[in-house]
């Protein structure tokens, strides 16, 4: 494990995954933990020797490349950068006032060299993300995968979006082996009102909105958008998480709404009241082969894989972190991206400023 801090954050990173495995934020007195970590690595059990790393280490968050099921190749879900071994590259200073710690992945991803740089600022409650393939060859979906732990719920909020999507079929299709209550197929202009199978509409922006069930909802940034961001508001949780990204190169967030609708193992209907706010350049979770071929999101104008040269680089970045709940807020309206900070508002009271250095974030290309 490799341990990256500063006064407002402490990343604990598992090099075998890459995964985010703890993150503590550090915000206006308080020690915040909102990010999951699956009840069997929380408990460290012993899973079958050939559960994928992915699984067996579910935790924190994720770079998934490929993003979803990894079947051009036959390997493990989310590809090399979620299940192979990961090795410190080196540690700089930033601005005086920040660390950046890279890492290189061992294993190439079509071809190409992974790299994974992890910077913090002092009095910044927040983790920059910055992964650069250098060269390879191919299309490939990308995604962060980003998981938090909401037990008293969640009220969530994103950057206007074009329209939210369920894939053809359901997240559990088989009954035997779990359950997903939302229709699939379906297109929606909110996720206020989102379609049940049993045809009544339920408002999916309070998570959870239903028991025993495992949902996943694809949203899409509106055309022109340049940054995006996800906010979840727990309030009996008490914290605010939030996630920027450029919305240019990462144009759609995927909601994994697991909330004790997987029966089997190593999940065995244990796995509660967690969201991931997955911000991705793919085709919902359904993998390598459905998002390098033509699909509905690419029919819709939107771009659904990154393409890896020979000599070329392709860089994708991330923000994420985690405040108090403001007293008196039940729900983020909306969070203004400036140079140095981030304006997050409520739907009462006055807003909130957070310490921000998006040139950090900036940089993304694809």
């Amino acid at each position: 494990m490799f341990a990256i801090e500063s006064d407002a954050v402490r990343v604990v990173l598992n090099p075998e995954g890459g995964l985010l495995d703890e993150v503590v934020f550090r915000a206006w007195g308080q020690e915040l933990r909102p990010m999951h970590r699956a009840p069997w690595r929380a408990a460290h059990e012993r899973l079958p020797a050939d559960t994928p790393v992915v699984e067996r280490n579910l935790a924190g968050d994720i770079f998934c490349a490929p993003f979803g099921a990894n079947d051009l190749d036959d390997g493990p879900g989310h590809g090399p950068s979620a299940n192979g071994e990961w090795r410190l590259a080196d540690t700089e200073a930033v601005h005086g006032e920040g660390k950046r710690t890279s890492f290189i992945l061992e294993q190439p991803v079509l071809g190409a060299r992974l790299s994974k740089q992890i910077t913090l600022f002092r009095g910044q409650p927040i983790v920059y993300e910055r992964h650069v393939f250098a060269g390879g060859q191919g299309q490939l979906p990308v995604g962060h995968h980003p998981m938090i732990h909401v037990p008293g719920g969640a009220a969530l909020a994103f950057s206007p979006k074009a329209f939210g999507l369920t894939a053809a079929t359901p997240t559990e299709p088989d009954p035997s082996r779990g359950r997903s209550v939302l229709a699939y197929p379906q297109r929606f202009a909110s996720l206020t009102a989102v379609k049940r199978a049993d045809g009544t509409t339920v408002d999916a922006s309070h998570f959870p909105f239903a028991e025993n069930n495992e949902e996943i909802v694809l949203l899409a940034e509106a055309p022109g958008a340049h940054y995006g961001w996800s906010a979840a508001l727990a309030v009996k949780d008490g914290f605010v998480f939030f996630g920027i990204k450029d919305a240019r190169v990462l144009p759609f967030t995927l909601l994994w709404m697991s909330n004790g609708g997987r029966d089997y193992s190593p999940w065995n209907s244990r796995h509660r009241h967690v969201l991931g706010v997955e911000e991705i350049r793919g085709y919902f979770h359904l993998g390598h082969r459905a998002s390098t071929e033509p699909n509905e999101l690419t029919e819709a104008g939107y771009p659904t894989a990154v393409a890896l040269v020979p000599g070329g680089s392709v860089t994708i970045t991330y923000a994420f972190g985690a405040i108090p709940a403001p007293t008196g807020w039940t729900r983020v309206t909306g969070i203004d991206v400036e140079a140095r900070r981030l304006r997050l508002r409520g739907d009462v009271g006055t807003p909130v400023e957070v310490p921000f250095d998006r040139p950090t974030l900036d940089g993304g290309t694809v």
